[in-house]
């Protein structure tokens, strides 16, 4: 298996999904994604893969770490690759200090995705919230959009769906920059059109 390959194709599939991992403008309610036994974020592309996501929660572990903690993976559940990688330093006969790069993946599943643990071992979250101030202008456009798709607001990420011709969007104060909410909410809009 070429992790590189698999890495890309990941990225790859969210493009095609319609999610680009590093454009997402806003907080999850609960945090940043994060290992549930270190407490450390997850960083680099791990962070973006991540944080587009459904679930509700920022913590991920493996199934060791599951184990460990008490619970189980529900029945059914997929786990989602994370990368590690560092350059690793080794001295040849010469003497001379060579660098070679190390990969690796591990398997991580939510902790959406278990059962089992005690609430006690979760750690805290603080959700981003920050004072929405809404533009006028763009509150008008929305206003005088005839045939403008139903707008609820407070979901978990940000989609419309053609079932109920409704966008659905995150909280207004998740978001880090007012003009990001317009943003994302004129972008949901036009795919009924």
């Amino acid at each position: 298996m070429d992790l590189y390959e698999v890495v890309t194709q990941k990225i790859i599939d969210r493009l095609e999904a319609g999610v680009v991992p590093w454009q997402i403008p806003w907080r999850t309610k609960n945090g940043m994604p994060r290992n549930m036994t270190s407490n450390r974020p997850y960083t680099g592309i791990n962070f973006w893969m991540l944080l587009c996501l459904p679930y509700t929660s920022p913590f991920y572990m493996t199934f060791e770490q599951t184990r460990a903690l008490g619970g189980n993976i529900r029945k059914g559940e997929k786990a989602t690759m994370v990368v590690f990688w560092k350059i690793l330093e080794s001295e040849d006969k010469n003497g001379e200090i060579k660098k070679i790069p190390f990969l690796r993946y591990y398997n991580v599943f939510n902790l959406t995705q278990t059962e089992g643990i005690d609430e006690k071992k979760i750690p805290d979250t603080e959700a981003f919230d920050h004072d929405f101030n809404s533009i006028a202008a763009a509150d008008h456009i929305i206003y005088e959009w005839k045939d403008c798709p139903k707008i609820e607001w407070n979901s978990d990420h940000a989609y419309y769906s053609p079932s109920l011709d409704t966008v659905c969007m995150p909280s207004q104060r998740s978001f880090f920059h007012d003009e990001q909410v317009y943003s994302v909410l004129y972008h949901e809009l036009t795919y009924p059109n």
